[in-house]
This record gives C-alpha cells, sequence and structure tokens, in this order.
C-alpha cells in the first residue's frame, strides 16, 4: 500500500466517522439516562426494602447541586425512628373519637376491657403513643400519626379505621418511631455522569407540589409497611412536609439540557429535558411503594404545562400498563 493510498483510506474514515457519530449520539445519550433512572430507581427500592425489612422508617433524601439548584445529582439514603413495638397477646387498644384507649383481656369474662389510668398497665401500653409517632391498627392498611399525647392526628373523621369483624372491639397495634434524618451509615450514591434529576420537572399531581423550586431538597419517607409515608421539601424558607396520596414524578435527563431558575433551557437547541427523546421517568406509587420506570413521551403540546401533563400521563399509563 503506497501513502497515498494510506491516506485515502484514512480520509474515508474519518469522513465515515464524522457522519455516523451524530447519528449514535441520540442512543448513547439515550442509554446513560436510562442507567441514571435505574440508580433512582434503585435507590427508592432499596430504602422501600430496608423500612420493611427493619420495620422502621427509611427515606431517599435528593440533594441539589450549588451551582445548580434546579438539579439533583447526590442522593443519600437515612433511617426514620427506631423498630416497631407491637402490642403484647394481652393488649390491645380502641380508638375512641380519636383518643387512644389501652385494653386488656379478662380470662374470666373472654372480653377486651379498658385500663384505667390509674392501672400502672396504662402507662406501659401508652409510653409508646407519643406525637410523631406512627400507628398501624390490625397490622393492615395505612399508618396514622399521633397527634398530641393518646390521640390520632386529626381530622378523626377521615380516618376509616378498622373495624373489628365483632363490632367497636380492640385492635391489635405497631407503633413506630417519627423520622430522626440520621444517615444510614452508607455513602452518598451519585447519578452517572452527565446525568441529573431535574427537579424542575419532577413533583406530584395535587397536594405535593407540580414541580419543586429550585434549591429545594427533596426527601421521600418510606414507612415499614413499605408506603410512602411522607414527602418533604427542605429550603431557606423552611421544610415542608406532605402527606402522600398521589403519584410522584421524577425527570431523568442530561445535564446539557437543564433549565436555569427563570426556565430557560440551557441546551444550544433550546430543547429541555421535558421533550428530550432520551429523558426519563421515575414514577413512584404512594400506596404499595411500586417504582417504575418509562421512556418521556413525544410531546406535541405547545404549552409548558400540558407539555408536563402529557407525559406524565404517558409515564402514569405505562406504570398501570405493567402492573404494580
Amino acid at each position: 500500500m503506497t501513502l497515498v493510498e494510506l491516506l485515502v483510506v484514512v480520509a474515508v474514515i474519518g469522513i465515515l466517522l464524522a457522519v455516523s457519530i451524530p447519528m449514535f449520539r441520540p442512543m448513547l445519550e439515550s442509554r446513560r439516562t436510562s442507567n441514571a433512572a435505574q440508580v433512582l430507581a434503585g435507590a427508592f427500592k432499596h430504602a422501600r426494602m430496608k423500612a420493611v425489612k427493619e420495620q422502621r422508617n427509611y427515606a431517599v433524601r435528593l440533594i441539589p447541586f450549588d451551582n445548580a439548584p434546579t438539579t439533583a445529582v447526590q442522593l443519600r439514603l437515612h433511617k426514620g425512628g427506631g423498630a416497631a413495638v407491637v402490642n403484647p397477646p394481652d393488649r390491645r387498644v380502641r380508638v375512641v373519637n380519636g383518643l387512644i384507649v389501652p385494653c386488656y383481656f379478662d380470662g374470666n369474662d373472654m372480653t377486651w376491657k379498658e385500663i384505667l389510668t390509674s392501672d400502672n398497665r396504662f402507662n406501659e401500653v401508652m409510653v409508646y403513643f407519643k406525637p410523631g409517632n406512627k400507628v398501624q391498627f390490625n397490622r393492615i392498611g395505612r399508618t396514622f400519626e399521633v397527634g398530641e399525647e393518646y390521640r390520632l392526628q386529626p381530622p378523626y373523621d377521615s380516618l376509616n379505621l378498622p373495624e373489628d369483624p365483632l363490632g367497636n372491639d380492640a385492635m391489635e397495634y405497631r407503633v413506630t418511631g417519627p423520622p430522626d434524618a440520621s444517615l444510614a451509615g452508607l455513602p452518598p450514591m451519585l447519578m452517572p455522569h452527565g446525568t441529573i434529576v431535574d427537579l424542575v420537572f419532577s413533583g406530584g399531581e395535587d397536594i405535593v407540589p407540580q414541580c419543586f423550586l429550585p434549591g429545594d431538597e427533596v426527601v421521600v419517607m418510606f414507612s415499614p409497611v413499605g408506603h410512602v409515608d411522607r414527602l418533604y421539601t427542605a429550603n431557606n424558607g423552611g421544610t415542608k412536609e406532605y402527606r402522600v396520596n398521589e403519584m410522584l414524578y421524577f425527570c431523568v435527563g442530561e445535564w446539557d439540557r437543564q433549565v436555569d431558575v427563570n426556565g430557560n433551557a440551557l441546551a444550544e437547541d433550546g430543547q429541555s429535558n421535558l421533550v428530550a427523546s432520551a429523558t426519563y421517568w421515575v414514577t413512584l406509587h404512594p400506596k404499595t411503594g411500586g417504582v417504575r420506570i418509562a421512556e418521556n413521551a413525544p410531546v406535541k403540546s405547545v404549552d409548558l404545562t400540558d407539555k408536563l401533563k402529557d407525559a406524565r400521563k404517558f409515564a402514569k399509563e405505562h406504570f398501570f400498563n405493567v402492573g404494580e
């Protein structure tokens, strides 16, 4: 092979590479953000598993990047209150207008009777029902928070407490402590290089903010029964707590496609993660703690709010199509 022939071959290879690289770029970006979505979903699944296994609250904390407050690239795992306390075989409680009433089993009458406040057994039961603790009845259904001491958090008429088949009988209970925000002893998890949790497009549907604010730290708390029990947002304005009864959506995309605090896309083509094909959604179900990953839907709407609704609708449909 002569030098001229070699140079011609090198030139042809260079031309082919120049033409083919842009064709492969979307595929490479999609693979990268797909891996990032797996990291976030894995963090949620791990926290839920730890909560159920250890019978205590566990949380995933999304920490915004210092110089890019609309993004989160670091995840931390936190553990909440101590392990659950389950009633002894001869102890149960009734709930009367929100008030916790301890009971004992009377072997003579074969019935559950209330424990008087003067009885030492009263404090043995009620010591666990402190403000901020969570209680679950009959080992099924949702958990409730203890507000003022010995009383469930109002409004009581919306609690839909389980009823014993025999009527207004005493119920078994399981009590866990409040979240204490202590680290779980694990190193922080980082999103893959070049990827982010885009907080501008992440959030809830109704009670939880539709989108998180720049600089928000987001904490997703799982209960000992695997539910998404609480969501917290913290910034310079303080900490806000939300009861989660709705789907949560987390937008995972490219660092280069983030938007600034004014909502302006920083990418050269002006496209944000909301409309990019390489974006993925990590969707979280509040009642089951189930996590699903969905590709971003092709968004045709012009209005930003409609674009967000369309993208989340596609992610939600994907969640239920693949089952819980």
